[in-house]
């Protein structure tokens, strides 16, 4: 079943544009949003086993890249993290298949 992760990061200021500039270097398949004085990053995967093969190598670029981010909370980190099954996509990507 596919899978939708979505990873908030609170960039500090002075480091904001070029965390962005490395997050899309590093996604070129994901979405990157930002808004106020957060980014995120969202993904779709086709299974779970797909988004587990790719954790190590998301989770060694984080640490490259921590010292560019705020911590949300001792218990979070630098990141917020959500990750849901996809039971419906919008029809017009539906029709695309």
């Amino acid at each position: 079943m596919k899978t939708m992760t979505m990873v908030y990061f609170k960039p500090k200021p002075e480091h904001f544009d070029e965390f962005v500039d490395a997050l899309k270097k590093s996604a070129p398949d994901s979405y990157v949003l930002t808004r106020d004085e957060e980014v995120m990053e969202i993904w779709l995967k086709d299974s779970v086993d797909e988004l587990a093969e790719q954790q190590p190598s998301a989770l060694d670029w984080l640490d490259q890249h921590r010292y560019m981010l705020q911590e949300y909370s001792n218990e979070e980190g630098h990141t917020r993290p959500f990750t849901a099954f996809v039971e419906q996509e919008p029809a017009y990507l539906r029709d695309q298949d």
